[in-house]
């Protein structure tokens, strides 16, 4: 293209782009570049830019994005064939992947897409196409399971902002999660019995609890700063226009709500029925799809098929390894942690722990007896119900045990690279803490995805607190009855059915142990997000704790400022600065919010 005319024809504010006319065939050719700057480059004929720019959303600046809707599961293939070939995507997409009319050829594309998979490699490509993925009806423990894939973005329905007192409306039952092996077991008329005071309970707390908050502040007593640009904070009857007291009295109902919210959750049994949504890339969908499938759980085999069905409409070429029998390695790998623990069997008494216990933990690439104890530690974590201090107190005293080979036994038998072993060999974190906390406060603890959070099975052997408020509003011993009930009820279920069966009728306020392990950039994010005022007060002094033990350790990190915004301040009503921010706001655009 050396004898050409440019003509300049965009004129859009992200323009990039220019027609560059070939003097002697007349054809026209768009180009990337602006001749002084960016050299021009990539050209294409006007015709098929034209066809191409209907996907893009700045077809003419050399900064755009591909609509995801209009190429749904033919992204990845797309922006893999780039890195190969000499144009742009647009020249890919053009030639490639449309007809002549600007439609998608789904059928070239599908056969493209398998020679672009054999090149590049089913693993890198996955990574280029996402899919968003609902799912409504689902059990407080699949939720879990499925967050624990740490690749992926999470949205699910609050248990601090959402009051779980609807039913079935065509039934009348409470929405929980009505285990099939509990359900064809002798246990089953046990289980719907107690599952039903879970929920009849908590209504009566919620209940309970509103009228007490508000009692405790009254709506007269109240004051938020929810004017426009001023930072004082109002009493109801100081406001001066409707729109005012009309934001107040949404801000005064958000925060005794969520109060009541807060509390009255500790009574709600892990089968709850709650939705959310995931989006995330087909890798980490196939081996979610691996990881549920290779489970002994129904209802995350449930989930599994029915996860794969609806991915195979969207990016079927992605999550195709995946099979319904599920991953022998992922079976095999947590067989054996089960079977080495066993082994172990003073890893299943249930210690005295405190909430939060810092752990030393050596440098793991060292020839010592240490460095072996703590990672075999690490492994089998998940698997036993002792803390990480008293597990590794059992490895030391058996001293006639080859340490290296459990070590490698639990490795696993891998047949190739993609058999990967469990996470606790990513073990070795200078922050590395045992917490002992409620199932609510791991629930919010676990969204966290640059750390490393392993942990045990939630059972009711840990401990159940019942919060001041409970007591004061009368129904104290009526939740301590409950969670004993649950504590027998879990006893049964596990002897017969076994633990992962049983964890479905233990409460959000039954503790659970988890292990943390993070960098200082992963606890400067952590730490500073959990301590503020409107965070849940039982992880907010969780992570507190932590803070504590880290400075306690290095004085020198408060002098850095890395941590500074972590909050060691105790908030009553920890929502209503935040709601009183979205009423100034909103007042302030002119938006009326709900």
């Amino acid at each position: 293209m050396e004898n050409t005319t440019q003509t300049h024809t965009f004129d859009h504010a992200e323009d990039r782009a220019a027609v560059i006319i070939d003097r002697t065939t007349g054809e026209r050719f768009v180009t990337y570049g602006d001749g002084v700057t960016l050299p021009y480059g990539a050209f294409i004929k006007e015709e098929l830019f034209k066809l191409a720019a209907g996907y893009l959303t700045s077809p003419t600046s050399n900064v755009t994005a591909v609509d995801g809707k209009q190429l749904a599961g033919l992204v990845g293939a797309l922006l893999a064939r780039q890195s190969r070939a000499q144009g742009s995507v647009i020249d890919i997409l053009a030639k490639e992947f449309l007809r002549p009319d600007g439609s998608v050829d789904r059928e070239k594309a599908e056969a493209l897409i398998g020679r672009v998979l054999l090149q590049f490699g089913d693993d890198s490509v996955q990574e280029l196409e996402y899919a968003t993925v609902l799912v409504t009806s689902i059990s407080n423990l699949a939720t879990k399971k499925i967050e624990d894939r740490r690749l992926g973005s999470y949205m699910e329905q609050s248990s601090r902002y959402v009051i779980y007192t609807s039913r079935d409306p065509v039934t009348g039952a409470w929405r929980y999660y009505r285990e099939p092996r509990i359900m064809a077991s002798v246990f089953a008329s046990r289980y719907v019995t107690l599952m039903d005071k879970c929920f009849t309970t908590y209504a009566k707390l919620v209940e309970a609890l509103s009228s007490y908050y508000g009692q405790v502040k009254p709506k007269d007593a109240a004051e938020y700063a929810i004017r426009p640009n001023d930072t004082k904070k109002y009493r109801y009857a100081a406001l001066g226009s409707d729109d005012e007291r009309r934001e107040f009295d949404r801000v005064y109902k958000m925060d005794l709500k969520t109060r009541a919210c807060d509390t009255a959750r500790i009574v709600l049994p892990a089968s709850t029925l709650t939705n959310m949504a995931m989006v995330a890339n087909g890798r980490t969908f196939e081996y979610l799809l691996k990881v549920l499938y290779s489970s002994d759980v129904p209802e995350f085999a449930d989930v599994a098929t029915r996860l794969h069905e609806t991915l195979g409409k969207v990016i079927p070429q992605y999550v195709k390894r995946a099979l319904p029998e599920g991953d022998a390695f992922i079976r095999e790998t947590r067989r054996r942690g089960q079977e080495i623990a066993r082994s172990f069997p003073n890893a299943f008494a249930p210690d005295a722990a405190g909430e939060t216990d810092f752990l030393d933990v050596p440098r793991l690439i060292a020839n010592t007896h240490e460095a072996k104890a703590h990672l075999l530690a690490a492994v089998l974590y998940p698997h036993v119900r002792c803390s990480y201090r008293k597990l590794i107190e059992t490895i030391n005293d058996a001293k006639e045990r080859n340490l290296a080979g459990l070590i490698g036994y639990l490795a696993g038998d891998r047949k190739g690279r993609r058999d990967r072993s469990p996470r606790a060999f990513e073990h070795g974190y200078d922050i590395t803490v045992d917490v002992t906390g409620n199932f609510g406060i791991f629930r919010d603890l676990h969204r966290h995805r640059m750390m490393t959070l392993d942990r045990q099975t939630l059972n009711p052997y840990l401990g159940f607190a019942v919060p001041a408020d409970v007591i004061a509003v009368g129904m104290g011993e009526t939740v301590r009855a409950l969670a004993a009930e649950i504590l027998a009820l879990y006893g049964d279920l596990d002897q017969y059915l076994g633990a992962d069966a049983a964890e479905y009728c233990v409460l959000f306020g039954h503790n659970l142990r988890f292990k943390i392990g993070m960098n200082l950039r992963e606890a400067q994010h952590l730490l500073e997000l959990r301590t503020i005022p409107q965070g849940h007060p039982d992880y907010r002094r969780i992570c507190q704790k932590i803070h504590d033990e880290i400075l306690k350790r290095a004085p020198w990190i408060d002098e850095t400022g890395l941590l500074k915004y972590v909050d060691h301040n105790d908030y009553h009503w920890a929502r209503a600065g935040s709601e009183a921010f979205q009423s100034q706001e909103a007042l302030r655009r002119g938006i009326k919010l709900e």
